[in-house]
């Protein structure tokens, strides 16, 4: 029998959708205005107990490209050196950001396009699904004030604008043939504006295979037009995509092999190999949960935002995770996913299942606060400092697979139960 998906109306509670934009709002106010006015010890200390390290003013990150800009306009090749920038990096983003060097950059832009940066992610909170419960509505907000996200926040990075560009698209797919194809438009300027985020065009797989391939085709062409016109520039911006240590605060598919074989000092070759067995096991196991039944059943009874959400947060997540080691803040697109994965623990079938993974994706959110808890653990016990911290290495690296494997499955079975997704299995 073919499950159809639910397209009822989505939950609806209007206190409840503005609690998570409210809460971070007046937390993020608050620490402006400790900020502003001068108390950024109390500042400082806010934050380095949530464990982010501030840097000695903020919007770092939104710096990376303004001060890129501001070298540009004068001559300089930031692909090479970038002596604007406070910490010297070099430019490795999308060449697309450089359009900006239209515009009479200065230093006195950071403020007010760092704050941009912010609003547009702190808006984009009231997009979000709404929580289905007091309890699910607490999670988000959990999920919301997490150390990653205000690591993001703090620096003014740039996958804020990310997240709100994949929340628009998600609920403009709600919406009329107009409207979809404007947050189409918007998945398309997300993967324009950093790569991996171009996964985010698998939601165009809910049209009808017609305007599917019409879609698939105009994107095609836009992606070759801008190869074609910033083709040197976007392979110079490749070669300098950083990696980091592994044994870190960074995360993705290659973090505990190559860390395991750190530790261990296995050669190159075995932590290779178990990466490529890791990835396998995870899409083995993430294939037989997601065509199961069941667990097609749960993911239809969602209302189409949830579905569109979980589909977004879980393909900008899951490709940062297998094609790049990502600093911590990447993880706040889990926050797109987490108000659907609540919802399953309320309506699922499997409520354990999804609590499990609802508070893996809660833990890989909050990674420097419970690692300074595990810190703390070493007055009590005879284990060291460096145990303890690997230990609790060990523990995130298995949260976060958990949380990726269960992000497959229902990658799997929302582009099974999609319009496309159907139309392949019935030519097959």
């Amino acid at each position: 029998m073919q499950i159809m998906p639910n397209t009822g109306p989505e939950p609806r509670d209007a206190l409840r959708r503005r609690i998570p934009f409210l809460v971070g709002t007046g937390f993020f106010a608050l620490l402006a205005l400790l900020y502003l006015s001068g108390a950024t010890s109390v500042y400082r200390g806010i934050l380095e107990a949530w464990g982010v390290d501030p840097f000695a003013y903020p919007f770092l990150d939104t710096d990376t490209v303004l001060s890129a800009i501001r070298c540009l306009r004068a001559g300089v090749d930031v692909f090479a050196v970038n002596p604007c920038d406070p910490l010297g990096r070099v430019y490795d983003y999308s060449p697309l950001w450089l359009v900006l060097r239209h515009f009479p950059v200065t230093l006195a832009w950071l403020s007010p396009v760092g704050l941009a940066v912010d609003s547009a992610f702190l808006l984009s909170l009231l997009l979000l699904p709404v929580g289905r419960d007091r309890t699910a509505t607490g999670r988000i907000v959990l999920g919301m004030l997490a150390s990653s996200v205000v690591y993001a926040v703090e620096r003014g990075n740039n996958d804020l604008v990310l997240f709100a560009l994949a929340a628009v698209a998600a609920t403009l797919a709600c919406h009329s043939q107009k409207l979809r194809l404007v947050g189409y438009a918007a998945a398309l300027l997300a993967g324009l504006l950093k790569y991996y985020p171009m996964t985010l065009l698998l939601i165009v797989t809910r049209e009808r295979p017609a305007r599917f391939f019409a879609v698939a085709t105009a994107s095609v062409a836009l992606v070759i037009l801008f190869v074609a016109t910033m083709g040197h520039e976007l392979v110079r911006a490749l070669q300098l995509i950083p990696t980091g240590p592994y044994l870190s605060a960074m995360f993705g598919s290659s973090t505990l092999p190559s860390g395991l074989g750190e530790l261990l000092g296995w050669p190159a070759m075995v932590s290779g190999a178990l990466r490529l067995l890791l990835s396998l096991g995870a899409l083995t196991i993430a294939w037989v949960i997601g065509t199961r039944g069941w667990f097609e059943a749960d993911i239809a009874a969602l209302s189409e935002r949830e579905r569109n959400f979980l589909l977004v947060g879980a393909l900008l997540v899951l490709s940062c995770f297998f094609t790049a080691q990502n600093i911590g803040y990447r993880a706040t697109h889990l926050l797109l996913a987490l108000p659907t994965l609540t919802a399953l623990c309320r309506i699922g079938s499997r409520p354990r299942l999804y609590g499990w993974t609802t508070g893996a994706v809660l833990g890989v959110l909050w990674p420097q606060c419970w690692r300074q808890a595990l810190d703390g653990t070493t007055s009590l016990t005879h284990w060291s400092l460096s145990d303890v911290r690997i230990a609790g290495w060990m523990l995130r690296e298995v949260m976060w697979w958990w949380a990726i494997t269960m992000l497959i499955a229902c990658v799997v079975a929302l582009l099974r139960g999609s319009e496309m997704g159907r139309w392949v299995r019935r030519a097959a």
